[in-house]
Formats: structure tokens, sequence, C-alpha cells
């Protein structure tokens, strides 16, 4: 039975949720199916609405230049997916992919139901689909959904297995504010098994850096409130060391940019695009909250597409 402080670290899925639904339907970012699964739409404030288009701007970014720079079939497994919408997103991309998203039942059985529920999403389902473990998980040739704790990431390897997963498949592993609320001992230990088992792969983690000043204690407080904590955040609490933790794995390559200096190299069009949709003044508010934020890209060997690959403007 998952504690207390499990059930407000999943509610952080929502949060998320109703971020990415208020940019969309402002128009920051194209995602027609986030609508979907939020019940009390809310309309954020401009700076979060920005924040929320690098976010989604930056994780899309290395997605797409995966499955479209990838020769061969390649997989996706996204930790802690929530209610991402990346399976729906993906469906007018030619090439073969497989994703593998996990998370906590409780979490993964809502998703299900979702879907199962909404025939705008039920409709693009492959025809393989099915419901397994109570509800609780979603199964295809192209698309699992898998409760588990990724705390005990050596319970949750078997299940991926049973599901078709390849470890000698291109792989791109995602962490959206996932990893960060793991303590660093679980979070390692990921990291660890994909060093230790995955043929070529990669990752792109989006965590939150800076504990130390002004600005990041206020943050550790505002989510301590909450019943949150960022159990991972004095481990690897800057870019260098966010980075650096690949690195010391023997990993081939690592980058991490913070979101100030990603939203920054937005190319103009974008920018002045992203400008006409509502004011924001709060620019000064805006970059330090950015800055208290990091994209982190790495891979583990110098073959295609990773090499090919960058969270920088390209």
């Amino acid at each position: 039975m998952n504690s207390s402080s499990d059930v407000i670290v999943q509610g952080t899925s929502n949060d998320a949720a109703v971020s990415r639904e208020s940019a969309a339907r402002l128009g920051y970012i194209d995602d027609p199916f986030i609508r979907y699964f939020v019940k009390r739409p809310q309309r954020r404030a401009p700076l979060i609405n920005r924040g929320t288009h690098s976010r989604f701007d930056g994780m899309q970014r290395i997605i797409r230049q995966f499955i479209n720079r990838s020769s061969s079939p390649c997989q996706i497994v996204s930790l802690g997916a929530g209610m991402d919408t990346l399976y729906f997103l993906l469906q007018q991309q030619q090439q073969l992919w497989r994703l593998f998203e996990i998370d906590f039942a409780e979490i993964t059985a809502k998703k299900a139901a979702t879907v199962y529920k909404t025939p705008a999403l039920r409709s693009l389902l492959p025809q393989d689909m099915v419901v397994a473990n109570g509800g609780t998980e979603l199964h295809s040739h192209e698309y699992s959904l898998i409760s588990g704790d990724l705390r005990e990431f050596a319970n949750v390897v078997p299940k991926l297995m049973a599901r078709g997963f390849d470890c000698s498949q291109p792989t791109l592993f995602l962490s959206e504010c996932v990893l960060i609320y793991l303590d660093p001992k679980h979070s390692d230990q990921i990291i660890s098994w994909i060093t230790e088992n995955m043929k070529h792969a990669g990752i792109l983690t989006y965590e939150q850096i800076l504990p130390h000043d002004r600005f990041g204690q206020m943050m550790i407080e505002n989510l301590r409130t909450r019943g949150l904590e960022l159990r991972g955040l004095h481990a690897y609490p800057t870019l260098q060391s966010t980075s650096q933790r690949f690195l010391d794995r023997g990993w081939h390559s690592a980058v991490a940019v913070d979101l100030a200096t990603f939203h920054e190299s937005l190319p103009e069009n974008e920018q002045s695009r992203l400008a006409k949709i509502e004011f924001m003044d709060e620019w000064e508010e805006f970059r330090l909250l950015a800055q208290h934020y990091a994209f982190t890209f790495a891979y583990t060997a110098d073959v295609a597409p990773f090499n090919s690959m960058s969270i920088k403007q390209i």
C-alpha cells in the first residue's frame, strides 16, 4: 500500500497535465489529446505557460530526432509517464517504434480507464490492445502501459521483458521530474541497470537544479509545504553534476542545459509566435525560474542515432 508521500508525488502527474492542457488550449503547444486527461482545466500564468512550452518543445525535440534518425526499430521507455500523451502524439510517425510507459498502478489505472472511455483516444489504439493486471495495464505490439514502482526497478524489468522489450535495440529513456523525487540510491540503480544491460541507449531528463541559492531554497520550501521532497536534488544539484553522473559511469556523452538557455535558443519566428499568444512582463521571474530547471541528454556509445542528436538548437 502506498504511503501518503507516494500519493502526494502521484498528484504531481495531475499538476503537469493541467499545465500542459493550459498551454495547449492557448496555442503554446500542439497537443490535442491532453484535454481528455484533465477534469478541471485551469488557465496558468503566462510564465508557467512559457515554461511548459519549453519543457514540451525540448522533450519533443529529442524524441523526434530519435525516431526520425533511427534506421532500425527503436524503443522509448518513459519512466513515471503520468498522463503524458506521447503514444497519441506519435501516431503520425511512420518509422517503427515501441513505447513502454511505467508508473504507479494508481496512475496507470486512471490512465487506462480514461483511454478506454474516450472514443477519440480508444480509436487510436492498436487492434491487438488488451487490458491487463486488473485494469492497471495496457499491452499491445507497439504500446505497453506498465504498472510498477521505480524504486523497485528490479521488479519492473521482468515486466518490460515480458512485453517484448529488447536490450539490443536503440532505446531512449525519458524522465520528466521523476528521478528527482527518488532517493539517489534508487535513481542510480536505474541508470546503472541501463549502463550494464543496454547496448545502445540514451536518456533525456528534465529535473530541478540549484537548491543552494535563495530561489532554490524557496522552491524547496514551497514543495515541502505540499509534502513533496526532491530527494535527488542535493546529490545532483548543478548542470555539471547532472551530466557527470552519466560520464562517471562511462557513458560516451552527456550535455545539460537549463531551461532559460533553452528558451533563449528558440528560433526568432517561434519567439514571435509565442509573444502574440499572451502578454508576459515577468521576464526576470521567468528567467530565474527557468534557470532552476534543466534538460540532460546523455547516451552510452558513439553510435547513430544518438551521436547526431542534440537538445540544443541545431
